[in-house]
């Protein structure tokens, strides 16, 4: 006599008011028709079920919590193993097999996963010991000779819109000080040990451009007492009185110590240059900027710039004392009345040497006539 298992005949008749699990339905019908219990006549009642395959159908339940079961795991889990039809345990072992394939393939996976991820590793480890052996590839970058931008030297900051200048600036690098413009703030530490004529970005986001001062941005934006001499006037001079190094050379009126560099860089360590200034708050201002530039270039050079300016405090027409004993290959005049010192100058000046005289102004009061702003600069020959 066969009856049906009460049990699985709800499940089934559940299962079949869902018209949308048309698979499901078909395989639960199937397993009610096939799953039946053998009863006894005699005894009028079923089997009971085997302990030990009810603990590892649980079991199984448990392992299979972590994954979506399928109609036939979920009612073959709830069944003891001696209901079971032929059918449903050959699909039951179909079914572990695959399961079975399925977490071999995700063993091999994750082992070749991590055999990848190993070799990665290692990968990383070997680079970063050469990395450690060899230098940055940016250092082999840098020129032979190259510095970085060091505190206490004179740079430039500039912003360029398009081609026009929006903003220029000349400072010192000190730590823990900033550059304050318009289009934001930049820290010099941030700038200091970076190479010279970089961009760096405000706190905007403004792009400026950061480099050396060169000895033209110097006396330009150098504090200055008296109007200089501007470069372009200062090369028509040099060209004019042909100073070569090793020259010694005079100047009258050192102003703000403009001509004083230029001068200085012409002769060389070699030359000499005897620099007089007439009022004390100029003589000391020319000391100062002299001084602060060459600061500045021997941080840049790591050598000294050549200290072979004189100064002195003296008024060049009663300088006679001062000039005994010397001669000089090319006199510089920035004077008012430059004819006045002629007298004193040209004797010691020697043979076929050029004395060059700067006016900046445009009217004279001396014997030569008035000239023009191009005629501004001129020379004297000694004949």
């Amino acid at each position: 006599m066969f009856l049906r298992f009460p049990c699985v005949h709800r499940l089934v008749s559940d299962c079949m008011l869902t018209p949308a699990h048309n698979k499901r339905r078909v395989l639960l019908v199937k397993l009610s028709k096939s799953c039946t219990v053998r009863c006894n006549s005699d005894e009028g009642q079923t089997n009971p079920p085997h302990p030990g395959s009810e603990q590892a159908s649980r079991q199984s339940l448990l392992s299979r919590r972590r994954r979506h079961l399928s109609p036939l795991e979920r009612i073959s889990s709830l069944l003891p193993q001696e209901v079971l039809s032929p059918e449903v345990e050959q699909l039951r072992e179909q079914t572990r097999q695959e399961q079975d394939g399925d977490a071999r393939r995700d063993f091999t996976q994750e082992k070749s996963e991590a055999g990848t991820v190993s070799k990665l590793e290692d990968l990383e480890t070997h680079v970063a010991s050469d990395a450690a052996e060899v230098p940055n590839t940016h250092e082999e970058d840098i020129l032979p000779g190259e510095s970085f931008l060091n505190f206490g030297e004179l740079v430039i900051a500039e912003y360029r819109k398009k081609i026009r200048v929006e903003f220029r600036k000349m400072f010192q690098l000190e730590a823990g000080s900033r550059l304050q413009s318009s289009w934001g703030i930049i820290l010099h530490d941030d700038i200091a040990g970076q190479p010279a004529g970089c961009f760096l970005k405000t706190s905007r986001g403004v792009s400026i451009s950061i480099r050396r001062a060169s000895l033209e941005d110097y006396v330009l934006y150098m504090k200055r007492g008296p109007a200089i001499a501007y470069p372009k006037d200062a090369a028509n001079m040099l060209m004019m009185m042909d100073v070569a190094e090793g020259d010694c050379v005079l100047e009258s009126g050192s102003g703000s110590g403009a001509m004083s560099l230029f001068l200085s860089r012409a002769v060389g360590s070699k030359g000499s240059v005897l620099s007089l200034e007439v009022r004390k708050d100029h003589h000391r201002r020319a000391i100062l900027n002299y001084e602060r530039w060459r600061k500045s270039w021997s941080l840049h050079r790591g050598q000294q710039w050549p200290d072979n300016v004189e100064f002195h405090n003296a008024d060049l027409c009663t300088a006679s004392p001062l000039l005994s004993g010397r001669a000089f290959n090319a006199i510089a005049l920035d004077m008012i009345r430059p004819h006045l010192a002629l007298p004193t100058v040209l004797p010691h000046l020697y043979p076929g040497a050029v004395c060059a005289v700067y006016l900046a102004n445009l009217k004279c009061s001396c014997s030569i006539p008035p000239m023009t702003q191009k005629e501004a600069a001129f020379g004297l020959q000694r004949t």
